[in-house]
């Protein structure tokens, strides 16, 4: 008897080990401001690792890397705005982002109007071309998240809707 409830135990205990080794990551883990590590990359390595601001020191190791993820799929993020005076000027812009628990993979979007005139001059100018509505600014499947830091894999997105 002493055999069975010894084995019983040890299968309740690895039991609960494996399952907190599987814990999912939720979407609640993201929130928050998180910058891209700067690092050398080794031959073969394709995925990249975000550290938590707060961890990552004074100012982004890489510039306009910093993505702060907020509640109601809400995020913000510097992007590139073009202007005639000056052609490069880092804006931060509020856009949106959808995060899939089963696949892990997390998707950043523009918002729907971001640079409209653009869209609408490129539309005009080539009517064929497909454009994603919202356009999507990256799309990534998450490795692991551990000890405030964040590997991902950049994927490639896929051809969605038009815009409009």
């Amino acid at each position: 008897m002493k055999r069975w409830v010894s084995i019983t135990l040890i299968f309740l205990l690895l039991g609960q080990f494996t399952y907190g080794q599987g814990n999912p990551i939720t979407e609640f883990d993201l929130y928050g401001c998180w910058v891209l590590e700067r690092y050398k990359r080794e031959s073969g390595l394709k995925n990249s690792i975000y550290l938590l601001c707060q961890d990552a020191g004074r100012a982004p190791a890489v510039r306009n890397s910093a993505i702060t993820f907020l509640s109601d799929n809400k995020c913000e993020f510097k992007a590139i705005i073009q202007d005639a005076l000056c052609p490069i000027i880092y804006k931060t812009v509020e856009g949106t982002w959808t995060y899939d628990k089963k696949s892990r993979i997390l998707e950043i979007y523009y918002p729907k109007d971001f640079k409209k005139e653009f869209w609408d001059k490129v539309k005009e100018d080539y009517p064929d071309i497909e454009i994603p509505n919202p356009m999507s600014k990256a799309k990534f499947r998450i490795v692991q998240l551990s000890e405030n830091q964040l590997e991902v894999e950049k994927l490639y997105r896929k051809k969605s809707k038009k815009r409009d």
